[in-house]
């Protein structure tokens, strides 16, 4: 049986005059036959209610300023520079061991050196100063050509890579009388210790070069031999001719040569804490804390006449480096 009303406007829906007073819309979902007890077929249409679609319109979502976008941007840059901060802080640490003058003893009577930097890179100009107005070497440039054919190596390409700002030579144990002469330079070499130290900043190139710097010695047949000493390799010449890479190795970040294989040995047992050392004699004392203020050739010297007979030995053995 129908449902009454349901489709001709029945519970006042769709009549004139009267509101609609339910939001649904009827419609027809089926129909269905059947047959009745007297055996007449009786039909009946099953009618749904359906919601009408809602008027409500969403809240659309507010969009953010040109405040946020900036917020977030500075915010994420911050980020960004403080890992960066963190990453350059930690190589610095891992690649710089105890500065030449706490690796020193305390009686070196000669110390030249650049003065460090932050970006780890020598000032060639500084060096030449340091050469030049220093220790009075006329024509620092000219000694590219005679330190690479000392070394066997070509400087650009095989000390470039690790070289960092620190360079130093250090002299002790000179006695004037000893330098006199017409060689004072290799005088210095045979009655002296003397040390040149190059900062490392990258110890696996700089091992790279000085297995480099062997092979070439051997190549021209010198006989270099090793011996570990306090964890380090130290590698020396054979023999008792007197040169100033006689004995060289790498050390506390340092590659070093010098004319003495005992020289070598005491450095690699250095102390960086220890109260003996030339960064805490009284004299280097006052001397580095005036140093900002000199010229970067300035030098230090213990004030003796040792001290400066060296200073010209040393220009000498500079200047005929071959």
């Amino acid at each position: 049986m129908g449902v009454p009303g349901a489709l001709n406007g029945g519970w006042g829906m769709g009549k004139p005059g009267f509101p609609n007073p339910l939001p649904e819309r009827i419609a027809t979902l089926g129909s269905t036959t059947r047959e009745t007890a007297s055996g007449n077929a009786a039909s009946s249409t099953v009618i749904g209610i359906m919601p009408a679609p809602s008027t409500i319109t969403p809240t659309a979502p507010r969009e953010r300023g040109l405040g946020y976008a900036l917020t977030g941007g500075l915010v994420i840059t911050a980020i960004a520079v403080a890992i960066g901060v963190l990453l350059f802080a930690g190589l610095l640490l891992a690649t710089r061991g105890p500065s030449a003058p706490e690796l020193l003893p305390a009686e070196v009577q000669l110390y030249a050196a650049t003065t460090p930097n932050i970006g780890g890179v020598v000032e060639v100009e500084q060096l030449r100063r340091v050469l030049r107005d220093g220790l009075g070497v006329p024509e620092p440039a000219s000694l590219t050509t005679a330190v690479e054919s000392l070394l066997g190596v070509n400087l650009r390409e095989h000390v470039g890579p690790w070289l960092g700002s620190d360079i130093a030579v250090a002299v002790r144990g000179a006695d004037p009388t000893q330098l006199q002469g017409a060689d004072p330079g290799a005088a210095l070499l045979r009655h002296a210790e003397v040390l040149f130290l190059f900062a490392s900043r990258n110890d696996p190139q700089a091992q790279v070069f000085l297995d480099r710097h062997r092979a070439a010695r051997e190549a021209r047949g010198d006989s270099i031999a090793t011996r570990e000493h306090n964890g380090v390799t130290i590698y020396y010449a054979e023999g008792n001719e007197a040169s100033p890479i006689a004995a060289f190795a790498l050390l506390h970040h340092y590659v070093v040569f010098s004319n003495s294989l005992a020289a070598v040995e005491q450095l690699a047992m250095a102390d960086a804490e220890s109260r003996e050392s030339l960064a805490h004699a009284p004299s280097f004392t006052r001397f580095q804390e005036h140093r900002a203020a000199a010229h970067s050739g300035a030098i230090y010297t213990d004030g003796t006449p040792a001290a400066e007979a060296a200073r010209a030995a040393l220009r000498d053995l500079l200047v005929d480096l071959r």
